[in-house]
């Protein structure tokens, strides 16, 4: 995959690329929380190392990241962004497709996400994937600490 012959590369993303991550997910609009801190991430990354993916072009530069987590029953995507100036240039695919295939090698039968209100190119990137809304549940969550989740963007 490139650009003007810049090649980008995908590998395993470690707690190393978490400041970096940061300042892309922030570049991208992403709605971080108190989850997406370093001790969080840490645990998340131990959990299930070979789900987490960096893009990098060639100059090394963190260009697309996806988080993937597994619970034994499904598969969650978590964090799916790719640098704007690298935008429509096939990352955010090659990201997923990957994803999805280690997912499928665990055992997974079905991958799920969140997408924020509103965020309608998410949308469009993930219907035209074969991700549908499911409308026959709703989401529910319990803030179990303080700050953990916030119940609204900006609250």
């Amino acid at each position: 995959m490139s650009a003007g012959g810049d090649e980008v590369r995908m590998g395993r993303f470690t707690l190393d690329d978490l400041d970096e991550a940061r300042a892309l997910w922030e570049a991208t609009d992403m709605w971080l929380r108190p989850s997406d801190g370093r001790g969080q991430m840490e645990l998340l990354l131990a959990r299930d190392p070979d789900l987490h993916l960096a893009a990098r072009d060639g100059a090394g530069r963190l260009v697309g990241t996806v988080l993937g987590g597994w619970d034994g029953r499904r598969a969650y995507v978590y964090h799916l962004a790719v640098a704007p100036d690298r935008r429509r240039e096939g990352i955010a695919g090659r990201l997923l497709d990957e994803l999805e295939a280690r997912f499928r090698a665990r055992g997974a039968l079905k991958a799920k996400l969140q997408i924020l209100v509103g965020n309608e190119a998410s949308r469009a990137f993930f219907a035209a994937r074969g991700y549908l809304p499911e409308t026959d549940c709703e989401p529910w969550g319990k803030e179990l600490v303080p700050g953990g989740a916030p119940h609204c963007r900006g609250c």
